[in-house]
């Protein structure tokens, strides 16, 4: 009767190394892939955010019969001062003002801030007019009929739009519309506003 010989094989060192090195890669694939994705929710969500703040403005205007506000400092690479990456409510001292703009050591603001995602004070999200970036903060006021004023003011128009983008990526945007009626939304992909 013949033995019937059973052979081991193991792995060679090149198949080894192969094997890592496409592992390597689709990690590195998914990384890069995690980041983007994190990036663009980053953007939405502060794009939602922003329309969800200026309606709330608006509302509060309309039923409390006095102006007020969302002023947002600056913000993106660089950006100073004691407003840099925050956002914050304001109401007007005079409550038929029109234009509608922040007047400091005259209007009171709301003093708990809503502070823009930023590391090590660069901000990795960017709200700008459509022109960015903006010299001054960016003020959307609105009077008690409920319609905007926007500082720095734009040219005359129906709308106005609002850019929220990556401050790292400047492909990641969404684009707040404002229209001049007061109404606020974040432009879906197939609209063409902005």
């Amino acid at each position: 009767m013949a033995t019937r010989e059973v052979r081991r094989r193991g792995f060679t060192l090149l198949e080894l190394a192969v094997t890592v090195a496409i592992a390597a890669i689709l990690a590195a694939m998914a990384a890069s892939a995690l980041g983007g994705a994190r990036r663009v929710s980053r953007v939405s969500g502060e794009a939602r955010l922003l329309v969800q703040r200026l309606q709330s403005a608006r509302t509060k205007a309309v039923a409390q019969g006095n102006a007020q506000g969302y002023l947002i400092g600056p913000t993106g690479p660089g950006a100073l001062g004691p407003d840099a990456n925050r956002a914050y409510f304001f109401v007007k001292a005079n409550p038929t003002a029109t234009p509608v703009v922040y007047v400091p050591l005259v209007d009171t603001y709301d003093t708990v801030a809503d502070v823009i995602p930023n590391v090590n004070n660069t901000s990795l999200v960017t709200i700008t007019g459509p022109a960015a970036p903006l010299p001054s903060p960016l003020q959307v006021g609105f009077d008690i009929n409920g319609r905007p004023t926007i500082t720095p003011a734009p040219a005359p128009a129906p709308f106005y739009c609002i850019r929220v983008g990556d401050g790292q990526d400047p492909a990641v945007v969404r684009w707040v519309i404002l229209f001049d009626d007061g109404t606020v939304k974040v432009e879906a992909g197939y609209e063409t506003y902005c």
